[in-house]
């Protein structure tokens, strides 16, 4: 009697479940999207960068420049104005969008019910439906001479402290970052909550046999545990301030009065569009490249992260 023992012939892998459609025919789609985005994003990227150091009006040759849009910048008065303007904002904006949409995510956070805290997440994303350009046209309408802040004020009395609030150089820039108020941006809450219910619970019951406070929760616990959400806001706030132009535009067109609310988007915009100094323009978007990128890789060194590990 044989004694080798039996063997089931192992089925062959043929590098394909059944039913998958062939290979060739997965890189042909996936060749479509990539394709689009070299056209239409990495293209696009590479003439601006080549034609940053160009002197390129739109319907002429361009002509090599080297680096005197850039000795240009350093001359400009307008630009050096808005790269100040931009601090003021972005100051400004940090503050408001990392301290407010934190503050609201902590409230959810704490309501007992299940119900309130689903519906006021739905509240905060409501909001998010309507396009820019409709809030930034309310506003719009808000700081006019018949708006509702004026209205306000006349009928508390305060007629001194009417303003023609886009109008005038003191008050122009701050109306502009005002816009939003009062800051509870539903992404950014979304993020932090999310943050928050990712916590242990055996660290927060921990905290609570401890007799930690609700404000030393809240330092002690809550922050340093999501710092990954604070990292990703932050970044994603900068890359918003430093690139967005499209409120000041929207309520002064030209950065008025003046350049009180120039921004270096908005100038590139300008440049590239009403100036026709498309070479100019493509140099200031260099500059903002190189900052974004270097913000970001000097961030994410500084400001490092790990997962929780229960077991330490």
């Amino acid at each position: 009697m044989n004694s080798t023992p039996f063997r089931r012939a192992r089925p062959r892998y043929s590098g394909r479940a059944a039913g998958q459609p062939p290979l060739w025919l997965i890189y042909a789609l996936l060749f479509v999207p990539i394709a689009l985005l070299i056209v239409f994003n990495y293209v696009p990227a590479a003439s601006a960068l080549f034609h940053a150091f160009t002197h390129w009006d739109p319907g002429r040759p361009s002509a090599w420049a080297g680096l005197d849009n850039f000795q240009q910048l350093l001359d400009d008065p307008v630009f050096l104005k808005s790269l100040k303007n931009l601090c003021k904002l972005g100051i400004f904006v940090f503050i408001v969008n990392l301290t407010a949409p934190f503050l609201v995510a902590e409230m959810i956070f704490h309501l007992r019910s299940e119900r309130w805290s689903y519906a006021s997440r739905v509240a905060l994303v409501l909001p998010m439906i309507v396009p820019g350009v409709v809030v930034f046209m309310i506003w719009q309408y808000i700081y006019s001479d018949a708006g509702i802040l004026t209205a306000f004020l006349e009928g508390l009395g305060l007629n001194n402290w009417i303003y023609g609030w886009l109008s005038h150089p003191k008050t122009a820039l701050w109306a502009v970052a005002c816009v939003g108020f009062p800051f509870a941006h539903g992404f950014n809450v979304l993020v932090y909550y999310a943050g928050l219910t990712n916590i242990p619970v055996s660290i927060l019951e921990a905290a609570e046999v401890d007799g930690l406070g609700a404000a030393g929760k809240i330092m002690r616990l809550h922050v340093p545990l999501i710092l990954s959400q604070i990292r990703l806001l932050t970044i994603v706030t900068m890359i918003g301030v430093t690139n967005g132009f499209e409120s000041v535009y929207i309520l002064t067109r030209d950065g008025g009065p003046g350049y009180e609310t120039m921004v270096p988007g908005l100038y590139m915009f300008l440049n590239g569009f009403v100036f026709d100094r498309m070479g100019y323009a493509a140099a200031i978007g260099l500059l903002l490249l190189v900052f974004l990128l270097t913000f970001t890789v000097l961030f994410n060194r500084l400001v490092r992260t790990e997962d929780y590990d229960p077991g330490t």
